[in-house]
């Protein structure tokens, strides 16, 4: 019987040991349906993208990655009186897919003692079906060699 507290759970973490661009700037770790990741997550613009891969173990390259997507940051809202009872507000939105499943993602800020970080929770969603071909696709006005 999985934990309902961690499951489909993970955290993400500043990168403090990056010493060039190409590396990520936060990463962490998460399970998702059992399964344990890593989390890599690189910030583009106004973007955070993550990829998901399984742990690399003592490995000094990263595997294939799993599952990709993009969060996007929730507007700060102006600073009003602390309800105790109402549900945290995500600092990023968005989803990440692979071959088989989507998830939607809620990314929460956090300080810790050693600084910032995000804790993730992941929520099942339908793939968007892939477009199949079809004769409509085709230009058939295009002359065959």
């Amino acid at each position: 019987m999985s934990n309902e507290r961690t499951r489909d759970r993970g955290n993400l973490f500043e990168n403090a040991d990056k010493k060039k661009p190409s590396q990520p700037d936060f990463q962490g770790d998460c399970t998702i349906d059992g399964t344990a990741y890593e989390i890599r997550g690189y910030r583009r613009e106004d973007q955070l993208t993550i990829n998901l891969a399984p742990p690399r173990g003592d490995r000094n390259t990263y595997p294939p990655d799993v599952f990709k997507g993009a969060l996007e940051a929730v507007p700060a809202k102006k600073h009003r009186a602390k309800d105790p009872s109402a549900a945290p507000t995500p600092a990023w939105l968005g989803t990440i897919e692979s071959e088989d499943a989507a998830y939607k993602i809620s990314a929460f800020e956090k300080q810790g003692k050693s600084g910032l970080y995000f804790t993730l929770s992941f929520e099942k969603t339908e793939k968007a079906p892939k477009k199949q071909a079809s004769d409509e696709d085709y230009d058939y006005s295009s002359p065959e060699s």
